[in-house]
């Protein structure tokens, strides 16, 4: 089965929407106020920190080849 890189856009574009969705949701609450909570949310938002600007950079690549590939035709 190919995948087009329509398809995996979309899929990056809904990606990134469900980590700053989540991303959000750790700002804003804590579920575990004590010591070892503070630490796996910190974990969390480091971990969404990391993976964003990645997110965005396939997003970008997956771009520049839509443009060559229309460039090329």
């Amino acid at each position: 089965m190919e995948v087009t890189p329509v398809e995996v856009k979309q899929y990056f574009n809904g990606f990134k929407k469900e980590v700053l969705e989540r991303q959000t949701h750790w700002e804003e609450i804590d579920p575990r106020p004590h010591a070892v909570g503070v630490f796996v949310r910190l974990r969390r938002l480091t971990w969404y920190e990391e993976i964003l600007p990645k997110i965005e950079e396939a997003i970008a690549l997956i771009e520049d080849i839509e443009e060559k590939q229309l460039f090329i035709k």
